[in-house]
């Protein structure tokens, strides 16, 4: 259905809806780590902006097994990348035009998509183990995962942040509520595209609102790099998320 406005011009501006599908990758718990009849937990793997759900899927090989399925969805937003290679499909969570109402907006509207995924798969696969299960996101989609963990405790009961910091200035509500996900940020000093003191900034008010926090400096600037999964798996463990 169009909508139709009068603008200040005399002319009148509508709109439609546009719908697609979007894209995901469900990797289910190896079999061995599962025990029979247990749901497994399960880690729902952001990736960065540009990014695809397969390029983050092989980002992610480098995680040793720690029992979790895996689910790899798609930025819903597609926009073209020309690179020297050629041209691909780039994805992102949400556009962003500084903090504003706009950009809650944004975060709010890719929340509603990221829930649905995550509804459908547990109806497609099966049920979650819920209190292990894990968000972790990457630069963009670190920002996202952050709020999305924050506003849905009941759904995971870890959160991973890389390469971004948590936007603690829409959370207030949410940091004052208990229990908070256990919460890993990695971040690099070097990383160009978020200050390093921002993730401090993160550490420091999830702490003072009661999260077990922990902040994983690692080099290579804007990256995951295998160094930081490695301490993702020691993390998963030492906090009881994995089978």
């Amino acid at each position: 259905m169009s909508t139709l406005e009068p603008t200040e011009s005399g002319y009148l501006e509508g709109s439609t809806e546009f719908r697609r599908p979007v894209r995901h990758i469900f990797c289910p718990s190896p079999a061995p780590m599962a025990p029979q009849g247990a749901a497994p937990p399960l880690l729902t793997a952001l990736h960065g902006q540009g990014m695809s759900a397969e390029g983050f899927r092989r980002v992610l090989r480098h995680l040793p097994p720690t029992g979790h399925a895996q689910l790899f969805p798609e930025g819903p937003y597609v926009f073209e990348r020309r690179e020297p290679q050629g041209i691909r499909a780039g994805h992102g969570w949400y556009i962003y035009l500084g903090d504003s109402d706009d950009f809650r907006r944004e975060l709010d509207r890719t929340e509603a998509h990221l829930l649905h995924v995550l509804d459908a798969v547990e109806e497609q696969h099966g049920t979650t183990d819920r209190a292990r299960s894990v968000l972790l996101g990457f630069s963009q989609g670190g920002y996202l995962a952050g709020y999305v963990a924050l506003r849905h405790p009941e759904r995971f009961g870890g959160l991973v942040i890389s390469a971004a910091r948590l936007k603690h200035e829409f959370l207030t509500m949410e940091l004052t509520r208990a229990p908070l996900p256990a919460v890993l940020l990695l971040h690099s000093p070097d990383d160009p595209a978020t200050p390093f003191a921002r993730a401090e900034e993160s550490r420091d008010v999830l702490a003072a609102a009661g999260a077990d926090v922990e902040l994983f400096s690692h080099p290579g600037g804007h990256r995951l790099p295998a160094e930081a999964l490695l301490r993702v798996e020691a993390w998963l463990a030492e906090r009881g998320l994995v089978r």
